[in-house]
Formats: C-alpha cells, sequence, structure tokens
C-alpha cells in the first residue's frame, strides 16, 4: 500500500498542536484516536479544557493497555478526560497492540501525529491507499475494544461539589493548587487527596467533613483520606483540634502547622501545595 504524508500542523509541544487540530475539527464529526503515545493523551485532555463540550468532536480513544493505565493515574489527565466522557464527546477503549503507527483517524482524512525531538510536535496528513483503506480497520477495531474505566470523577464535578459542601475558599484554593501543577514538569505527579488535606487544613476544615465530600464524589475513600492525614501529622504538615459535637465522639478540625502555616502566609497555597502534594 502506497502512503504519502503532507505537513499539516506544527507547534512547539503535542498540546498547542493538539488545540489547533481540535479547533479545526467539525463539532459534528467522529475521531478516532488510535495507539497515540502518552504525550499525546495527555496534550488532548489538557487541549480539551480549552474549548466548550458542544464545539469539540466525538473522539473515541482506542490505546494499548500501559497508555490507559498512564491516564488513569495522572489525576489532571483522568478527571479531564472523565470531564468529557460526561459530556458524551470522549469514549475510552483498550486494544492489544498492533502495529507502532499512532492515528487520528476521521471520516474523509487520516493524520498522523508525530513527536519531533528538538522541534516540538506535528500532525501530518496520510494520503493514498492506506487511507482509503484504514476506516474501515479501525471501525472494526472499535467494535472489539474493552471498554476502559479511568475510575476518577470528572474534574468539573470535583470543583462543583466540593464548593457546595466546603466551601468556595477551599475551592479556589484546590484550584490554585491545581494550575500550579499543570505547569510543571511532571503534572501526573499532582497527589489529589494530599492535595485537598492541606487545602483543608488551610481552611480550619472539619476531616469528617472532608473524608466524606471525598468519598461521595468518588475521590478516595474515608479511609484514605484518614491514612493521608495520619501521614501528613507525622510530617509536621498537619494538626488536628477536636470540636465537640452534640452527640458522639468529638469531630477533628484540620490546620497547618506553624511552619507551613508560615509558607502559606510568605508564597501562598499553590506554592504550599506544590510542596506538599506535587
Amino acid at each position: 500500500m502506497s502512503t504519502q504524508l503532507e505537513s499539516e500542523l506544527h507547534g512547539t509541544d503535542p498540546a498547542s498542536v493538539f488545540r489547533e487540530f481540535l479547533s479545526e475539527a467539525t463539532p459534528s464529526s467522529v475521531y478516532y484516536l488510535v495507539d497515540l503515545p502518552w504525550p499525546y493523551v495527555a496534550a488532548m485532555t489538557e487541549a480539551s479544557t480549552e474549548f466548550d463540550a458542544e464545539e469539540l468532536p466525538e473522539l473515541r480513544l482506542l490505546a494499548r493497555r500501559e497508555t490507559l493505565v498512564s491516564l488513569r493515574q495522572s489525576f489532571l489527565g483522568s478527571a479531564r478526560a472523565a470531564n468529557l466522557v460526561e459530556a458524551d464527546t470522549l469514549a475510552v477503549r483498550e486494544r492489544e497492540p498492533v502495529g507502532d503507527t499512532p492515528l487520528i483517524v476521521g471520516e474523509d482524512q487520516i493524520r498522523v501525529p508525530l513527536l519531533l525531538d528538538g522541534t516540538g510536535a506535528a500532525i501530518v496528513s496520510a494520503q493514498g491507499s492506506f487511507a482509503e483503506s484504514a476506516p474501515e480497520s479501525i471501525t472494526d477495531a472499535w467494535e472489539h475494544g474493552e471498554q476502559f474505566a479511568l475510575r476518577t470523577p470528572a474534574l468539573g464535578r470535583i470543583r462543583e461539589t466540593i464548593a457546595d459542601d466546603l466551601g468556595p475558599d477551599l475551592r479556589d484554593d484546590f484550584d490554585q493548587g491545581l494550575a500550579r501543577a499543570a505547569t510543571q514538569r511532571d503534572p501526573g505527579s499532582f497527589e489529589p487527596v494530599t492535595a485537598t488535606v492541606v487545602v483543608a487544613a488551610a481552611n480550619g476544615t472539619l476531616h469528617y467533613d472532608l473524608s466524606r465530600w471525598g468519598e461521595t464524589v468518588g475521590l478516595a475513600s474515608k479511609a484514605t483520606f484518614s491514612r493521608r492525614k495520619g501521614e501528613l501529622e507525622e510530617l509536621g504538615i498537619v494538626t488536628t483540634e477536636k470540636v465537640p459535637v452534640d452527640m458522639g465522639r468529638p469531630r477533628q478540625r484540620l490546620h497547618l502547622t506553624e511552619e507551613y502555616d508560615s509558607v502559606l502566609d510568605d508564597h501562598g497555597v499553590d506554592e504550599l501545595v506544590a510542596r506538599v502534594a506535587g
């Protein structure tokens, strides 16, 4: 089969290239994202945040398990992807490795995303007999793919419920920490449970309220929140104050220790979260 590649989109990084691709895509179209390398999967989730759901095409991510596990393990990527799934603009399926060429397959065109050493990234169009024969095989592979659960709540739902249940100030602090994490070299290292315990301590939130919210929204179990709180206490980052209640055992109000309260005062909540949860 003869195939020719024609230059189409170039950028300094996969996110900028994918952003341009999405801006040119027809919202009513369907695109299969096949065997994308992890940088392009992360780029897809990042670039999509700049568009409303109705502006995006239907994206069908068909990837190898190791790539999808990387997505699941990246809180930012997975939570952003879950936003798209909730909006019915993304579906995710797993498949066995077949070949080494990543593809973006549309109704009338095939594109090949590339990582270019030293010069950024590009998406080029594939023309010729391969482009003519591939769509049918891709749709067949999609039909036989296995659905993949992200196991992460949608970022929009996290932000909405954290404001409703724990207050807009805590949501704003969480957003600042998240924004800082997105600029780090490894955004996937952001640990959301640690971050929420820290910002809850910065706001004097009851640990009971925090863990109940976290379990309800699907971020982590109450046991996980309690375990993380204990670890942060041992590290000298968080401390607790007993608060009496009318019935039952006293609740624990979270606070920062004096050292980390100084970090908050001097550098802001984004630096605090970056130091502890980034």
